[in-house]
């Protein structure tokens, strides 16, 4: 019963506060070296709608010969003066909210392909002159056109790779989010024993796909130690401005089934409207997580276990 299971759901979303996902500062070859990367996209929960609708990307500000550069190091292009009149609404929508967050001003101006835009409500002021000098965010296209999690899936086009401590994680994105998928946060334990942290460094990791689910009735793995985030923003690295809350999400199932990864948990549409980071996990399921046998050192509640060292 999905109404039951959310009621269930929402002792367990929680604002862990403000959040990010920095690479090292020296890492010239992650995406976000140079620049912090926002997905725009007017999200209005109609997936049968979605075709309808573009997302754009938005950098830092940047002069208008480094722009393009800005756009193509993500696969992109800059958006044309064309795209943005044919979906004015979807674009003036998105850049007023990031003016009402104060992370732009009223009047700010955007590069655009051979020209820079403002934006006021829904009307549009193309300037085709150079503004010489001028620093301003640059709004790169977004060719990805899958936007549900059934048809999402990594491509050359769409890859984004950045650092997170000495890791480097490879992830990609849609129309909606940028999606880190599968990222391990432990090693499977011995037996019954509580999980521990996983500390890998140096390493290039897969983020593309999910992980196996935990142990259930329906299948799955005992190695099930993976967590998912899903993300409209990427900070510059080494930049703590502008990050998002975070909404730590634990499935529902009464602790005998459920994953961080089935279709109706991708939390793609939270991230996007909400504008907030969320990361879905798995943890142990039914006997495996929760068995305890009194006089031996079986004490159960690994399943709760697994949701600490997630969230650490």
């Amino acid at each position: 019963m999905p109404f039951v299971k959310s009621l269930l759901l929402l002792p367990f979303a929680v604002c862990l506060g403000h959040a990010g996902l920095l690479p090292r500062q020296n890492d010239q070859s992650a995406q976000n070296a140079a620049t912090s990367l926002k997905l725009l996209y007017q999200n209005n929960l109609n997936a049968s709608d979605d075709n309808n609708h573009v997302s754009f990307i938005l950098t830092d500000p940047t002069s208008q010969n480094a722009a393009s550069q800005a756009c193509a190091g993500i696969g992109q292009s800059l958006l044309t003066a064309a795209t943005a009149q044919n979906f004015s609404g979807d674009l003036a929508l998105s850049l007023n909210y990031e003016s009402f967050a104060g992370r732009t001003s009223p009047d700010q101006q955007f590069w655009i392909d051979g020209a820079s835009i403002a934006v006021s409500n829904q009307s549009f002021t193309v300037e085709q002159q150079k503004l010489s000098g001028s620093q301003l965010p640059a709004l790169c296209s977004n060719n990805a056109n899958a936007s549900e999690p059934q048809n999402s899936t990594a491509t050359p086009s769409n890859s984004l790779s950045l650092q997170a401590g000495t890791n480097t994680y490879q992830g990609y994105f849609n129309k909606k989010s940028f999606r880190f998928l599968g990222i391990r946060y432990a090693e499977q334990p011995p037996g019954f024993e509580h999980s521990q942290l996983y500390r890998a460094e140096n390493e290039v990791i897969n983020a593309t796909s999910y992980g196996d689910q935990c142990l259930q009735s329906g299948g799955g793995s005992e190695d099930c130690f993976f967590l998912n985030i899903q993300t409209p923003y990427v900070p510059k690295a080494g930049s703590q401005a502008n990050l998002r809350p975070v909404m730590f999400w634990i499935h529902g199932g009464g602790f005998t089934g459920g994953t961080g990864a089935d279709p109706l948990s991708d939390r793609s549409n939270l991230a996007s409207r909400e504008d907030i980071v969320v990361v879905t996990i798995n943890y142990r399921l039914s006997a495996l997580g929760f068995l305890a046998i009194p006089g031996t050192n079986i004490t159960g509640n690994y399943g709760i276990g697994d949701q600490v060292t997630a969230l650490q």
